[in-house]
């Protein structure tokens, strides 16, 4: 951006101040006969005197810009001052950039001074570091120009002309088994519990109609006379679904380098389950419970897709109250990972679960309530006994999802769903070979 300046160049108090005491000192001097005085005021009368005729007849040009308007959270960024002094006039050029919350500005605090050379161009960098994910709005910067002997300044203040900047939730650390939940497929990169056309050998069994000959097994068919192809595994992909709730947000947030809410986590771990499966070439797609409505995102895969579902997060907005009538969404197709990630502080996300877990679907719920909430925060007595009456409902609450079959883990990073993505895999293995 480029604002146009509208303010002139104006004395400073120093100067105003070097000419009266340039004036009292001359005048004592005069009729008091003190030539000692005289020489006291010459300095700061020249100082005044050099001043005015240095003073600037015209305004710089002040251009401002973001270096990067979507970041991870945690990553440093600049905001970029340039100061163009066509007429030469000013000596020294400051800046000032005032930050909004989550935002951390550089080892200056924000602040940047440098000294007019002789190609009357200044660049002024400041640096900002967005610490929680979120919009954010930066901008304008305060610039402070001043001419030779600190004479004369000039300010450029301006309420508009901010930019906006998108923070992405950063991935947490995750790791997950390789093969999670078997849905039966022909297409993707996964084994499947089937036998079809794959790349991963199974075993070696009697020729049947359809088999392809160049599966034929020449040493098995000679050795027992009767004709044998190699079997393989049927590759299969993978829908992996995230639904994140941001009907509430749970605790105090100390942005990337503290305490993180309960949004914080839900989001940095979806983000990193997202990762790590489009990674492994899944299909993973979106869902974000807000007050009013259930934002969706279509299946993807790539790193690209990776992308828009850290942009669907950090566009959220947390909700003050939520209604949801907590209906299963639809297009899920059968056997797709669903994985929720909630406090679990209202029930619409464990009625979600329940009841897509009774419609055939592999749920896991992530609790993401911060694990240093305890009574002793709340200051009112009421408040302490009110939570304590929540949590025996929250345990009640996640007994009746675990009964039908839901998982219920918290996050604690890499390995977190180890144990139960390998449950579900052979459950739902078993279930797959059993079928006639």
């Amino acid at each position: 951006m480029t604002p146009r300046p509208t303010a002139e160049w104006q004395p400073t108090p120093s100067h105003a101040r070097a000419v009266i005491v340039a004036l009292v000192l001359i005048t004592i001097a005069v009729l008091a006969r003190r030539p000692d005085l005289v020489v006291l005021g010459a300095p700061f009368a020249a100082a005044a005197v050099w001043g005015a005729v240095a003073r600037p007849t015209t305004v710089p040009t002040v251009r401002q810009r973001l270096g990067h308007g979507v970041l991870d959270e945690g990553d440093t960024t600049t905001w970029h001052v340039q100061v163009d002094d066509t007429d030469g006039g000013a000596d020294t050029v400051a800046a000032v950039l005032d930050v909004p919350a989550w935002v951390d500005r550089g080892p200056t605090l924000g602040r940047g001074v440098s000294h007019v050379g002789d190609d009357r161009v200044v660049d002024l960098p400041l640096l900002v570091r967005p610490t929680r994910w979120g919009r954010r709005r930066l901008g304008p910067a305060l610039v402070v120009a001043t001419s030779p002997w600190g004479a004369f300044r000039w300010v450029l203040r301006r309420t508009d002309g901010d930019q906006p900047m998108l923070v992405l939730p950063k991935p947490a650390t995750f790791s997950a088994p390789s093969s999670a939940v078997t849905k039966p497929g022909l297409v993707g990169v996964h084994r499947s519990p089937r036998h079809g056309s794959g790349n991963e050998f199974a075993g070696i069994r009697e020729f049947q109609p359809g088999d392809r000959l160049r599966r034929i097994h020449w040493k098995q068919s000679l050795r027992t006379d009767t004709l044998h192809v190699t079997s393989t595994h049927a590759d299969h992909d993978r829908h992996v679904v995230l639904m994140v709730d941001a009907l509430n947000d749970v605790g105090e947030s100390d942005g990337i380098d503290g305490r993180a809410s309960s949004l914080d986590t839900s989001f940095r771990a979806a983000a990193a389950i997202a990762a790590h499966h489009l990674g492994a070439g899944d299909r993973v797609s979106m869902m974000v419970m807000t007050a009013n409505q259930l934002r969706r995102l279509a299946p993807g895969n790539g790193r690209r897709h990776l992308d828009r579902i850290r942009r669907m997060m950090a566009t959220t907005e947390v909700a003050a109250r939520g209604v949801d009538d907590g209906r299963v969404p639809p297009g899920l197709g059968s056997g797709a990972l669903v994985v929720v990630l909630s406090p679990l502080v209202s029930a619409a996300a464990l009625q979600r679960a329940f009841d897509m877990a009774r419609h055939g679907h592999s749920v896991v719920v992530i609790d993401c309530l911060p694990a240093d909430i305890t009574r002793n925060e709340f200051t009112d007595p009421r408040d302490q006994v009110a939570w304590r009456i929540r949590l025996l409902e929250r345990q009640r609450e996640l007994r009746r999802v675990q009964d039908v079959g839901v998982a219920v883990v918290p996050w604690r990073g890499p390995g977190s769903l180890d144990v139960v993505l390998r449950e579900l895999a052979r459950r739902r293995g078993a279930a797959i070979g059993h079928r006639p």
